[in-house]
C-alpha cells in the first residue's frame, strides 16, 4: 500500500467455492418473474370454474403448478428477490382466485388477499432455510405449504380457502386418506409430488454446491412413489368398504335471489322471497320427504320463539316491522309444516297488505302433508335490564315439527365471519376502535347500524324420527363447513359419533354466481370424507345438493345441466346416506398438520437464530476492527 493512500473496502460480494459471480439483478429478477407468473397461472388453473370443462378445473396441473416457484426460490441467489417476489404473486393469486369477494367489500378482499400473501413468503423462507442445510426442497416443500395451509385455516379465526387438496375433490380414491390425516394429507402429497419434479430441475440447472445430493434425490423420488402407490391403495379398500345404511329422505329447495352488500340489499322484497321459496317447498314436499330444508336466513325474518313471545318487541337497530314481519313469517311456516295451506295463503295476504309490493304467490287450497321443516333466520336474545348491547343477535337454525310447533333447541351459528357477520372489539375495552371498524363496514351503512352477530355456544344436535327409528343430525351454517376443526368438532366427541348427518345451510347469493359457489361445495365433500358423514346442502342461488361419506356429491340442483348461473332455481329429494365406519382424523384431529407446522417451525427457527447470530458475529468482527466498542468516539 502506497503512502498516503486510503484502503477502500472491497465492494465484491463474497461467493462460495466454486460458484461464479452473482448474476445481474435485472436478469435474475427477469427469471424469478417469468417462473413466479408461471407458477400463479398453473396454480390459478386447478380451481373450479377457470375453464368451463372440466368443471372440476384442470386438476392434473396441481401435481407440478409449484414447480416453477419453488425452482426460482430455491435457485435465485438474492434472498429479497425471492421474499418481495413471492408476497407480489401470491397477493396477484389471492386477488385473482378470490375475486368474487369483490361485490361484497373491495377493501376487506384486497385486504385479506394482502394478508394471505404472507404466506408465500414463509413458505420460501422455509425452502432456502432448508436448502442452506442441505435439505432437498422435496422435503421442505411439502411440510411448509401444509403448515402454511394449517395457519390459513386457525389465524384470525381461519380462511381455509384454496387448498392444493381442493383441486382433486372429485378423484374418490385420492381423497380418502382424508379420514386419517385430513385434507392436509392430500395438500401433502400433491406438494410433495412438485417437490421431487423442483428437485429433479435443480438436480440439473443449479450450480454444482447448490445441486440437490443424489441420494436424497433418488430416496426422495421412491418415497414419494410408495406415498402415492399407498395412498391409491388405502382409497379403493375405504371405498370398497362402503356399505352406508339409508338415511332419511330430504327434500332441499334452493331458489335464486342475489343479495347486495349496500342497501337495499337485495332487488326483491323480503316477503315476496319468502313466498317464492315456500311455493318452491310445496312442491317439494308433495314427494313426502322426511325433511324440508331452507337456505340460510333466506328471507330475513327474525323468527325466534323468545323474541317473538313478547308481543310488538322492540329492539334498537331493528325496523319498526321486525316483530310482525317475523310473527308472520313463523305462522306460515307453522301452518306450512302442518300441511295446512290455507293458513298459510291467509298469512301471505296479510303479507301483502301490511307491507305492500307485488302479488304474492299462492300454494294449493288441497294443502299438502304435514312435514318437519329445517331453516335458517335471526334470533334475538332481548335483556332488558343491560345497559349495552340490550339484545343479542344470532344466526340460527330452527326446527319445526310436523304438527307445526318450532322446537325451543336452536342451533346458532359458533363460527361467525369476521366484519361479514361481527366487527371485533365490540364488547372489549377497545370499543373505540370497534366503533371506527364497525363505519368501514359496508353493513352498517357508515356505522349507522351495530349488526354484529354473537356466536353461539354449543354444537346443537337435533332429533329426527323416521320409519326405521330415530336418527340425530346437525345444521352447521354457511362458511362452518369449510372450517376442518369445527365440521369434525360437531360430528365427533372423542371416540363417540355425535350426529348420523349433516345439513348445511348456507346462502352464497352474495357473491353473484362467482366462482366461490362451485369451491364451496368442493371444500364440502373433504369434511363428509374427514368424518365419514353424509351431508345435505340447502344454498340460496347454490350450488345445492348431497354428499355421501365417501365424498361423492350428487343429486345436485341443476338446470339444462348448470349448477352455477341466473335461473339455477329448484329442489331435489333424496336420501342422505348413513356410515358406521370410524375416523381416526375425527377422532385426533389435525395431528398430521401440526406435525408439518412443528417441523417448519424448526426451519422458521433457526433461520431466525442465523440472521441475529450472523448479524452478532459481524458486530463484534467490526467493534474488534475499530479497537473497542461500536459507536464509541475516539479519545484524542
Amino acid at each position: 500500500m502506497k503512502t498516503g493512500t486510503i484502503a477502500r473496502p472491497s465492494t465484491t460480494r463474497p461467493v462460495a467455492a466454486g460458484s461464479t459471480t452473482l448474476p445481474g439483478a435485472w436478469r435474475e429478477a427477469g427469471q424469478v418473474l417469468l417462473c413466479y407468473a408461471l407458477t400463479l397461472v398453473l396454480f390459478s388453473a386447478i380451481f373450479p370454474p377457470l375453464v368451463a370443462w372440466p368443471p372440476s378445473g384442470l386438476w392434473p396441473l396441481a401435481f407440478v403448478c409449484l414447480v416453477p416457484w419453488a425452482v426460482a426460490t430455491c435457485r435465485t441467489r438474492r434472498a429479497w428477490l425471492v421474499h418481495w417476489l413471492s408476497f407480489f404473486f401470491g397477493w396477484l393469486f389471492f386477488l385473482y382466485n378470490l375475486r368474487w369477494l369483490m361485490p361484497v367489500t373491495g377493501l376487506g378482499y384486497a385486504a385479506l388477499a394482502f394478508y394471505l400473501a404472507i404466506y408465500w413468503t414463509i413458505a420460501a423462507w422455509a425452502l432456502r432455510t432448508g436448502q442452506r442445510h442441505g435439505i432437498a426442497p422435496l422435503w421442505t416443500l411439502p411440510v411448509a405449504w401444509v403448515a402454511c395451509e394449517l395457519l390459513r385455516a386457525w389465524v384470525m379465526t381461519g380462511f381455509p380457502w384454496l387448498f392444493l387438496a381442493h383441486a382433486v375433490y372429485a378423484q374418490l380414491r385420492f381423497i380418502q386418506i382424508s379420514d386419517v390425516t385430513g385434507a392436509y394429507g392430500v395438500s401433502f402429497l400433491i406438494a410433495l409430488v412438485n417437490g421431487v419434479v423442483a428437485t429433479w430441475i435443480l438436480r440439473r440447472t443449479s450450480r454444482p454446491e447448490a445441486r440437490p445430493r443424489r441420494a436424497q434425490l433418488w430416496l426422495g423420488t421412491a418415497v414419494t412413489a410408495g406415498a402415492l402407490v399407498a395412498t391409491l391403495a388405502y382409497g379403493q379398500v375405504r371405498l370398497g368398504q362402503s356399505q352406508f345404511r339409508p338415511g332419511p329422505r330430504i327434500a332441499i329447495v334452493q331458489h335464486d335471489f342475489p343479495l347486495l352488500s349496500q342497501p337495499p340489499y337485495s332487488k326483491q322484497n323480503p316477503w315476496l322471497i319468502f313466498a317464492e321459496y315456500v311455493r318452491l317447498a310445496a312442491d317439494a314436499a308433495a314427494t313426502r320427504p322426511d325433511l324440508v330444508v331452507f337456505p340460510e336466513t333466506v328471507w330475513s325474518s327474525i323468527q325466534n320463539l323468545g323474541f317473538l313471545s313478547v308481543e310488538r318487541n322492540a329492539v334498537d337497530d331493528l325496523s319498526a316491522g321486525a316483530w310482525t314481519y317475523g310473527k308472520l313469517c313463523h305462522e306460515a311456516i307453522s301452518a306450512f309444516a302442518r300441511g295446512d295451506y290455507v293458513a298459510v295463503n291467509r298469512k301471505l295476504a296479510e303479507l301483502e297488505r301490511t307491507f305492500g309490493g307485488p302479488p304474492l304467490p299462492r300454494l294449493p287450497a288441497a294443502g299438502g302433508p304435514a312435514v318437519p321443516v329445517v331453516l335458517g333466520a335471526q334470533s334475538v336474545d332481548v335483556f332488558p335490564g343491560a345497559t349495552y348491547p340490550k339484545s343479542r343477535r344470532f344466526n340460527s337454525a330452527l326446527v319445526y315439527d310436523a304438527d307445526g310447533r318450532q322446537r325451543p333447541q336452536r342451533y346458532d351459528k359458533n363460527h361467525l365471519v369476521p366484519f361479514g357477520e361481527f366487527v371485533p372489539f365490540r364488547n372489549t375495552g377497545l370499543h373505540w376502535l370497534y366503533r371506527w371498524l364497525n363505519q368501514l363496514s359496508p353493513f352498517s351503512e357508515g356505522g349507522k347500524f351495530e349488526y354484529s352477530l354473537t356466536s353461539g355456544g354449543e354444537r346443537t344436535v337435533f332429533e329426527l324420527n323416521t320409519e326405521p327409528g330415530a336418527v340425530r343430525f346437525g345444521t352447521p351454517i354457511c362458511y362452518e363447513d369449510v372450517m376442518p376443526y369445527v365440521m369434525r368438532e360437531y360430528v365427533w366427541d372423542g371416540g363417540r359419533r355425535r350426529v348420523d348427518f349433516l345439513i348445511n345451510l348456507s346462502n352464497d347469493a352474495w357473491f353473484l354466481y362467482g366462482a366461490e359457489l362451485p369451491q364451496h361445495l368442493a371444500s364440502g365433500a373433504f369434511r363428509a370424507v374427514e368424518n365419514r358423514i353424509g351431508i345435505a346442502r340447502a344454498v340460496n342461488t347454490g350450488v345445492s345438493g348431497f354428499i355421501d361419506p365417501n365424498g361423492m356429491i350428487y343429486s345436485v340442483v341443476a338446470v339444462d345441466g348448470r349448477r352455477v348461473g341466473p335461473g339455477v332455481v329448484g329442489y331435489r329429494v333424496d336420501r342422505v346416506w348413513l356410515d358406521e365406519r370410524g375416523s381416526f382424523y375425527g377422532r385426533v384431529g389435525d395431528w398430521f398438520a401440526a406435525t408439518c407446522l412443528l417441523l417448519t417451525g424448526v426451519l422458521w427457527a433457526v433461520a431466525i437464530a442465523e440472521r441475529w447470530i450472523l448479524a452478532l458475529q459481524q458486530h463484534i468482527a467490526a467493534w474488534r476492527g475499530r479497537g473497542g466498542p461500536p459507536h464509541e468516539a475516539p479519545h484524542k
